[in-house]
């Protein structure tokens, strides 16, 4: 897994897609864009995506056209669980979900955009 440092540098260059990716082989409806991909990539996070897109078989959140998905460390002392939220893009928690065990390398976690099916870091929207 790469450091902290190196996945923010990466990340921070990370504005527009030039391709968008299938989230999963035999489902189309869900698309991540580069920087969503190399997230997952430097960051060994394919479970936060597949966290995200499961959610999206409940109605109060599919309800909600752009999603705002944040990823945070309850105890940033220990840093291994975490609570991932959807709010709505007004700040209303839509959905919630306790993470046990993370070992996602960014302790300040992250926040992803979900509009329209797609995927996004902010920077991408």
């Amino acid at each position: 897994m790469e450091s902290p440092e190196d996945i923010r540098s990466a990340l921070t260059s990370q504005i527009g897609t030039e391709q968008y990716w299938l989230a999963f082989p035999e489902n189309d409806k869900f698309l991540l864009t580069d920087g969503v991909k190399l997230m997952a990539e430097m960051c060994e996070a394919f479970w936060l995506i597949t966290a995200v897109f499961s959610w999206q078989s409940e109605d109060k959140v599919t309800n909600e056209p752009f999603q705002v998905w944040i990823l945070r460390f309850i105890d940033k002392e220990k840093g291994d669980n975490a609570l991932l939220t959807c709010e709505d893009g007004n700040k209303r928690e839509v959905a919630r979900q306790e993470i046990e065990f993370t070992d996602f390398p960014l302790p300040e976690g992250i926040k992803l955009f979900l509009d329209g099916g797609v995927l996004m870091l902010p920077s991408e929207y």
